[in-house]
């Protein structure tokens, strides 16, 4: 027997278990930073402008601001919007930059966002899976908001017009996708 040629077959085979070893690992890895990777993180990693499909079908373009574990913020020609993360249901392109988990702040939420803008008592116009509506928001509760509209509903469905009355409208929170400042960027020295 020669050991020489003995020692070389058990070394070739030694190396192809580790390396098949080696690349399961590697596979098993990737897998698992990728399980964790949420949407707001690749959001926060985006560069240039980025499309999101919300629920209801609207596409909102524009380049990321800011993200939160619960929104993110938008800068599209139209002005900003404030998009809920909960509403949207396609994003591209992302790429693959993504910023760290650590990094993603839960941030204001929703709720205090709207509560600032009724104290300011600044016009919105709110796209919900109740409709787009314009208004000044009138009240904020635990799970949905007061908006008084102004009766200029961006899409008319008769909600918004009463006999020339003030309507207020509740709007649940769950079911809130785009709030926009209207007339105006979105600045905290407003």
């Amino acid at each position: 027997m020669d050991m020489h040629a003995f020692m070389d077959e058990l070394e070739a085979r030694f190396d192809e278990v580790r390396g098949r070893e080696l690349e399961e690992l590697i596979d098993e890895l990737t897998d698992a930073e990728r399980a964790s990777v949420t949407l707001s993180a690749r959001l926060a990693g985006a560069d240039g402008l980025v499309n999101l499909s919300l629920r209801g079908g609207s596409v909102v373009v524009g380049e990321v601001l800011d993200s939160t574990r619960s929104w993110v913020l938008l800068r599209g020609t139209t002005g900003d919007a404030l998009i809920m993360l909960s509403a949207v249901v396609g994003a591209w392109p992302l790429g693959r930059s993504v910023a760290r988990e650590s990094s993603i702040r839960g941030g204001v939420g929703v709720g205090h966002v709207l509560r600032e803008l009724s104290a300011r008592g600044v016009d919105v116009a709110i796209d919900s899976d109740c409709g787009d509506h314009r208004g000044v928001i009138d009240a904020v509760y635990a799970d949905h908001v007061d908006v008084a509209l102004s009766g200029a509903a961006i899409g008319y469905d008769g909600r918004d017009d009463a006999c020339g009355q003030t309507v207020s409208l509740a709007l649940a929170l769950a079911g809130l996708r785009r709030l926009r400042v209207l007339g105006q960027r979105w600045s905290p020295d407003y």
